[in-house]
Protein backbone atom coordinates (compact mmCIF):
# COMPACT_ATOMS: atom_id res chain seq x y z
CA UNK A 1 0.00 0.00 0.00
CA UNK A 2 2.73 2.47 0.76
CA UNK A 3 4.15 1.74 -2.38
CA UNK A 4 1.65 2.51 -4.66
CA UNK A 5 1.01 5.67 -2.38
CA UNK A 6 4.47 6.81 -3.31
CA UNK A 7 4.02 6.01 -6.95
CA UNK A 8 0.60 8.16 -6.67
CA UNK A 9 2.76 10.80 -5.61
CA UNK A 10 5.50 10.77 -7.73
CA UNK A 11 3.32 10.34 -10.42
CA UNK A 12 1.13 13.28 -9.33
CA UNK A 13 4.39 15.57 -8.61
CA UNK A 14 5.81 14.76 -12.65
CA UNK A 15 2.27 15.77 -13.85
CA UNK A 16 2.04 19.24 -12.23
CA UNK A 17 5.90 20.03 -12.99
CA UNK A 18 4.85 18.96 -16.34
CA UNK A 19 2.16 21.81 -16.28
CA UNK A 20 4.11 24.32 -14.47
CA UNK A 21 6.96 23.93 -17.09
CA UNK A 22 4.16 23.94 -20.00
CA UNK A 23 3.28 27.87 -18.32
CA UNK A 24 6.74 28.75 -17.48
CA UNK A 25 7.55 28.22 -21.31
CA UNK A 26 5.14 30.83 -22.26
CA UNK A 27 7.98 34.00 -20.58
CA UNK A 28 10.95 35.09 -22.34
CA UNK A 29 11.78 37.38 -18.80
CA UNK A 30 12.09 36.61 -15.18
CA UNK A 31 12.56 39.84 -12.76
CA UNK A 32 14.54 39.44 -9.67
CA UNK A 33 14.16 41.62 -6.28
CA UNK A 34 17.46 43.82 -5.51
CA UNK A 35 16.40 42.82 -1.68
CA UNK A 36 14.95 39.95 -0.34
CA UNK A 37 12.51 40.22 2.91
CA UNK A 38 14.19 37.80 5.07
CA UNK A 39 17.42 39.72 4.95
CA UNK A 40 18.88 43.33 6.13
CA UNK A 41 20.68 44.72 2.25
CA UNK A 42 20.09 44.62 -0.33
CA UNK A 43 21.78 41.80 -2.44
CA UNK A 44 22.95 40.09 0.58
CA UNK A 45 25.25 37.26 0.77
CA UNK A 46 25.15 38.02 -3.19
CA UNK A 47 22.00 35.57 -2.77
CA UNK A 48 20.11 37.97 -5.49
CA UNK A 49 22.82 38.40 -7.84
CA UNK A 50 23.25 34.32 -7.51
CA UNK A 51 19.09 33.95 -8.38
CA UNK A 52 19.79 36.44 -11.24
CA UNK A 53 22.65 34.32 -12.63
CA UNK A 54 21.04 31.29 -12.14
CA UNK A 55 18.31 31.86 -14.50
CA UNK A 56 20.48 33.57 -17.03
CA UNK A 57 22.08 30.35 -17.18
CA UNK A 58 18.69 28.38 -17.90
CA UNK A 59 18.06 30.68 -20.80
CA UNK A 60 15.50 33.38 -18.87
CA UNK A 61 16.50 36.86 -19.75
CA UNK A 62 16.85 38.33 -16.35
CA UNK A 63 16.72 41.65 -14.84
CA UNK A 64 17.14 43.13 -11.49
CA UNK A 65 13.95 44.75 -10.14
CA UNK A 66 15.84 48.33 -10.36
CA UNK A 67 17.40 47.93 -13.80
CA UNK A 68 16.48 49.44 -17.22
CA UNK A 69 13.80 47.09 -18.69
CA UNK A 70 13.57 47.00 -22.72
CA UNK A 71 10.72 48.62 -24.30
CA UNK A 72 8.13 45.93 -24.67
CA UNK A 73 8.89 44.69 -20.85
CA UNK A 74 8.43 48.12 -20.27
CA UNK A 75 4.98 48.19 -22.11
CA UNK A 76 3.69 44.91 -20.75
CA UNK A 77 5.15 43.39 -17.62
CA UNK A 78 2.76 40.57 -17.74
CA UNK A 79 5.66 39.79 -20.32
CA UNK A 80 7.55 38.78 -16.99
CA UNK A 81 7.89 36.20 -14.25
CA UNK A 82 8.67 37.67 -10.55
CA UNK A 83 11.25 35.70 -8.93
CA UNK A 84 11.24 35.58 -4.98
CA UNK A 85 13.43 33.55 -2.24
CA UNK A 86 11.60 32.33 1.03
CA UNK A 87 12.65 31.46 4.25
CA UNK A 88 10.83 28.18 4.63
CA UNK A 89 9.64 26.45 7.93
CA UNK A 90 11.27 23.68 9.55
CA UNK A 91 15.29 25.60 9.77
CA UNK A 92 15.81 25.31 13.52
CA UNK A 93 18.96 23.02 12.95
CA UNK A 94 18.72 24.00 9.21
CA UNK A 95 18.85 26.93 6.26
CA UNK A 96 16.18 26.00 4.17
CA UNK A 97 14.78 28.25 1.48
CA UNK A 98 12.08 27.86 -1.36
CA UNK A 99 12.20 29.88 -4.93
CA UNK A 100 9.32 31.21 -6.04
CA UNK A 101 7.88 32.50 -9.56
CA UNK A 102 4.51 34.57 -9.80
CA UNK A 103 3.02 36.71 -12.60
CA UNK A 104 1.97 40.13 -12.87
CA UNK A 105 -1.00 39.31 -10.76
CA UNK A 106 0.83 38.28 -8.41
CA UNK A 107 -0.31 34.62 -9.22
CA UNK A 108 1.89 31.84 -8.27
CA UNK A 109 3.07 29.77 -11.03
CA UNK A 110 6.07 27.94 -9.45
CA UNK A 111 7.14 27.01 -5.77
CA UNK A 112 10.26 24.78 -5.77
CA UNK A 113 11.38 22.13 -3.80
CA UNK A 114 13.04 23.51 -0.33
CA UNK A 115 16.34 23.64 -0.50
CA UNK A 116 18.26 23.57 2.77
CA UNK A 117 22.06 23.66 4.20
CA UNK A 118 23.88 23.16 7.52
CA UNK A 119 26.23 25.04 7.08
CA UNK A 120 26.83 27.33 9.97
CA UNK A 121 28.22 30.56 8.33
CA UNK A 122 25.37 32.68 6.94
CA UNK A 123 26.67 33.38 3.09
CA UNK A 124 27.78 29.80 2.82
CA UNK A 125 24.58 28.20 3.92
CA UNK A 126 22.00 30.48 1.80
CA UNK A 127 23.90 30.04 -1.24
CA UNK A 128 24.47 26.07 -0.98
CA UNK A 129 20.44 26.42 -0.31
CA UNK A 130 19.43 28.85 -3.13
CA UNK A 131 21.18 26.35 -5.45
CA UNK A 132 19.83 23.21 -3.86
CA UNK A 133 16.18 24.59 -4.61
CA UNK A 134 16.62 26.09 -7.98
CA UNK A 135 17.67 22.82 -9.06
CA UNK A 136 14.16 22.09 -9.34
CA UNK A 137 13.87 24.25 -11.97
CA UNK A 138 17.21 23.13 -13.56
CA UNK A 139 15.67 19.80 -14.15
CA UNK A 140 12.97 21.31 -16.40
CA UNK A 141 13.73 21.67 -20.23
CA UNK A 142 13.12 25.43 -20.28
CA UNK A 143 12.52 27.15 -24.14
CA UNK A 144 10.92 29.92 -25.01
CA UNK A 145 7.45 29.31 -26.87
CA UNK A 146 5.54 32.69 -26.99
CA UNK A 147 1.50 31.93 -25.83
CA UNK A 148 -0.76 33.21 -28.21
CA UNK A 149 -3.76 32.01 -25.54
CA UNK A 150 -2.04 34.54 -23.18
CA UNK A 151 -3.83 37.74 -23.32
CA UNK A 152 -7.24 35.59 -23.00
CA UNK A 153 -5.84 33.38 -20.14
CA UNK A 154 -4.55 37.33 -18.43
CA UNK A 155 -8.23 38.15 -18.84
CA UNK A 156 -9.59 35.47 -17.11
CA UNK A 157 -7.27 35.76 -13.88
CA UNK A 158 -8.34 39.73 -14.08
CA UNK A 159 -12.11 38.40 -14.22
CA UNK A 160 -11.47 35.76 -11.34
CA UNK A 161 -9.16 38.36 -8.98
CA UNK A 162 -12.19 41.05 -9.31
CA UNK A 163 -14.97 37.97 -8.57
CA UNK A 164 -13.57 36.87 -5.12
CA UNK A 165 -12.88 40.68 -3.87
CA UNK A 166 -15.58 41.76 -1.47
CA UNK A 167 -16.26 45.08 -1.36
CA UNK A 168 -18.15 46.28 1.70
CA UNK A 169 -20.71 49.09 0.01
CA UNK A 170 -21.11 51.94 2.45
CA UNK A 171 -22.43 55.18 1.63
CA UNK A 172 -20.44 57.83 1.36
CA UNK A 173 -19.94 61.75 0.37
CA UNK A 174 -17.85 60.42 -2.99
CA UNK A 175 -20.23 59.05 -5.38
CA UNK A 176 -19.02 56.87 -7.58
CA UNK A 177 -18.66 57.22 -11.65
CA UNK A 178 -19.36 55.14 -14.41
CA UNK A 179 -17.16 57.83 -16.65
CA UNK A 180 -13.47 56.38 -17.86
CA UNK A 181 -10.75 57.42 -16.21
CA UNK A 182 -9.18 60.68 -18.04
CA UNK A 183 -5.72 59.28 -18.89
CA UNK A 184 -5.45 61.62 -21.89
CA UNK A 185 -5.12 64.75 -19.80
CA UNK A 186 -1.84 64.98 -17.81
CA UNK A 187 -2.73 68.08 -16.02
CA UNK A 188 -5.25 65.66 -14.50
CA UNK A 189 -4.28 65.10 -10.27
CA UNK A 190 -6.06 61.98 -8.96
CA UNK A 191 -6.07 61.30 -5.42
CA UNK A 192 -5.71 57.67 -4.16
CA UNK A 193 -8.03 56.63 -0.78
CA UNK A 194 -7.42 53.96 1.49
CA UNK A 195 -10.08 51.13 1.36
CA UNK A 196 -10.22 47.48 2.57
CA UNK A 197 -9.86 46.65 -1.02
CA UNK A 198 -7.34 48.78 -1.94
CA UNK A 199 -7.75 51.70 -3.05
CA UNK A 200 -10.49 54.14 -4.61
CA UNK A 201 -9.22 56.52 -7.02
CA UNK A 202 -11.28 59.99 -7.02
CA UNK A 203 -10.06 63.71 -9.12
CA UNK A 204 -10.83 67.18 -7.19
CA UNK A 205 -14.58 67.11 -7.59
CA UNK A 206 -13.92 64.89 -5.74
CA UNK A 207 -15.62 61.85 -7.97
CA UNK A 208 -13.99 58.20 -8.25
CA UNK A 209 -12.87 57.23 -11.26
CA UNK A 210 -11.46 54.05 -10.93
CA UNK A 211 -10.98 51.39 -8.04
CA UNK A 212 -7.48 49.74 -7.28
CA UNK A 213 -7.34 45.91 -6.14
CA UNK A 214 -4.51 44.82 -3.98
CA UNK A 215 -2.05 42.29 -5.44
CA UNK A 216 0.80 39.98 -4.06
CA UNK A 217 3.24 42.04 -6.48
CA UNK A 218 4.41 45.71 -5.23
CA UNK A 219 2.80 48.88 -6.48
CA UNK A 220 0.89 46.83 -8.97
CA UNK A 221 -2.73 47.01 -8.80
CA UNK A 222 -5.75 45.59 -10.99
CA UNK A 223 -8.22 48.27 -12.02
CA UNK A 224 -11.78 46.92 -11.19
CA UNK A 225 -14.11 45.87 -13.86
CA UNK A 226 -11.52 46.29 -16.51
CA UNK A 227 -8.87 44.55 -18.12
CA UNK A 228 -6.01 46.65 -17.03
CA UNK A 229 -3.32 47.48 -14.62
CA UNK A 230 -1.79 50.16 -12.48
CA UNK A 231 1.88 49.91 -11.86
CA UNK A 232 4.79 52.28 -10.74
CA UNK A 233 8.16 52.61 -12.54
CA UNK A 234 10.86 54.75 -11.79
CA UNK A 235 8.98 56.94 -9.38
CA UNK A 236 6.13 57.68 -12.28
CA UNK A 237 2.53 55.65 -11.94
CA UNK A 238 1.05 54.07 -15.46
CA UNK A 239 -1.99 52.76 -16.62
CA UNK A 240 -1.92 49.65 -19.07
CA UNK A 241 -5.14 47.64 -20.55
CA UNK A 242 -5.26 45.25 -22.36
CA UNK A 243 -9.17 44.23 -24.32
CA UNK A 244 -7.19 41.60 -26.49
CA UNK A 245 -4.96 44.24 -27.79
CA UNK A 246 -2.58 45.57 -25.78
CA UNK A 247 -2.73 49.41 -25.53
CA UNK A 248 0.17 51.49 -24.72
CA UNK A 249 0.25 52.86 -21.11
CA UNK A 250 -0.38 56.56 -19.77
CA UNK A 251 1.19 57.94 -17.16
CA UNK A 252 -1.26 58.73 -14.46
CA UNK A 253 -0.46 61.31 -11.54
CA UNK A 254 -1.89 60.13 -8.69
CA UNK A 255 -1.18 61.12 -4.73
CA UNK A 256 -0.89 58.46 -2.41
Amino acid sequence: MKKKLTVLILFLSIGFTAIAQKEINNYKYVIVPLKYDFLNEKDQYRLNTLTRHLFKQKGFVTFFDEEQFPEELNKDRCKALFANVENAKGGLFATKVDITLKDCFGKEVFRTETGSSRKKDFKEAYVEAVREAFSSIEVMDYEYQPSEEKNEKDDDVIESAVDIVEVEAKESEVKPSTESVDIESKDTTLYAQEKPYGYQVVDATPKVVMQLLNTSAQNVFLVKDKNAIVYKEDDFWYYSENNGELKEPKTLDIKF
